[in-house]
């Protein structure tokens, strides 16, 4: 089993080992401590994995990652066609705004070693496939809607999973015990673990591409009105991302009040469904801490305060909770 690291694993680390350290597969960890997507690795990557091969004998390869790890998998185990792949959260297009690989340096449109990397990888995809692909995506944030629309607008192949979830599905999905039930055999079809859990929730591709459009819009810093995100309301009623999309687009635009509305509607939204409490506590608390700034913006310092501290008894301490206690605190003294 080859695991690729996501980002910020410090060197001598690797990411996922905690989750396999106990497996009964044989597994080889793989770090890229540049967090440049492996981009311009592969001969160092093939190295690694034929060397194991002749020293361990596998019965059967699986490539697996999430994130910059599941864009490792993914191109890696396309471009050998030599096992399985789960990849959670790969971007099939680096360098755009928003991305995880644009926050640390891949720039697009992407270059040559991206390119080297991805386009003969998707390629393949388009193409009967030698071994099975499974693809994560997480459609409560725009780069992963971005991912799905990019699947079902140029038809690739693999098992697509339209997730009830966020980038970090990976982390979500191990919250709800659907990875260990996946991994442990890597028997199991994940289509009726992630279907017990009510995750697998397909939406318009219509919808995919408009959120992931206005989503990236709104990172690069482009002008949005709330009307041209308002209208994917009708193509996914109550969905949580867009939601707290219009929620921030409102508050760029001077409208606090709508956006806090809109905010606490996307909290309400989390609370009232049970394949969502698992989303991962650094997701989750970014709504109500994007809600208190807004209301100490308003002069509500007390609402403010009482958010932020359950904020704190929900999500532990946070130096973002502490300061914008502290401005609170010092709003409301400023009263009196």
């Amino acid at each position: 089993m080859l695991v690729y690291s996501q980002v910020r694993v410090p060197d001598g680390k690797f990411g996922l080992e905690r989750l396999f350290s106990a497996t009964r597969h044989a597994c080889l960890f793989l770090n890229d401590v540049r967090n440049g997507w492996y981009l311009g690795q592969e001969r160092a990557i093939d190295a690694l994995i034929d060397q194991a091969e002749v020293e361990i004998k596998p019965q059967r390869i699986i490539h697996y990652g999430a994130s910059m790890g599941g864009f490792a998998a993914l191109v890696t185990g396309l471009r050998r066609s030599d096992g399985a792949i789960h990849a959670f959260g790969p971007e099939l297009e680096l360098g755009r705004p928003g991305s995880q690989s644009a926050a640390y340096g891949q720039t697009h449109p992407g270059t040559p070693p991206e390119a080297l990397a991805l386009e003969p990888a998707l390629d393949a995809l388009r193409r009967p496939l030698a071994n099975a692909v499974h693809l994560y995506f997480g459609h409560l944030d725009p780069v992963d809607s971005a991912g799905v629309a990019r699947v079902l607008a140029q038809r690739l192949n693999g098992r697509l999973f339209d997730l009830a979830s966020c980038h970090a599905s990976h982390d979500h999905l191990y919250t709800l015990n659907v990875i260990r039930k996946i991994t442990r055999t890597f028997d199991r079809d994940p289509e009726g673990e992630l279907a017990a859990r009510s995750l697998i929730r397909p939406l318009p591709r219509a919808f995919h591409i408009g959120f992931a459009a206005a989503g990236e819009a709104f990172a690069a810093g482009e002008g949005l009105v709330s009307a041209q995100v308002d209208a994917l309301a009708a193509l996914a009623p109550g969905h949580v991302g867009l939601l707290r999309l219009r929620a921030e687009v409102a508050a760029r635009t001077g409208d606090l009040p709508l956006a806090i509305d809109l905010m606490q509607a996307a909290e309400a939204g989390i609370d009232q469904d049970p394949a969502l409490h698992g989303l991962p506590k650094r997701w989750r608390k970014e709504l109500p801490l994007a809600r208190a700034g807004w209301l100490l913006s308003l002069g509500k310092a007390d609402a403010a305060l009482a958010l932020l501290a359950d904020c704190r008894d929900n999500f532990g301490p946070d130096e973002r909770i502490d300061a914008l206690r502290m401005a609170a605190d010092k709003n409301a003294a400023e009263r009196f």
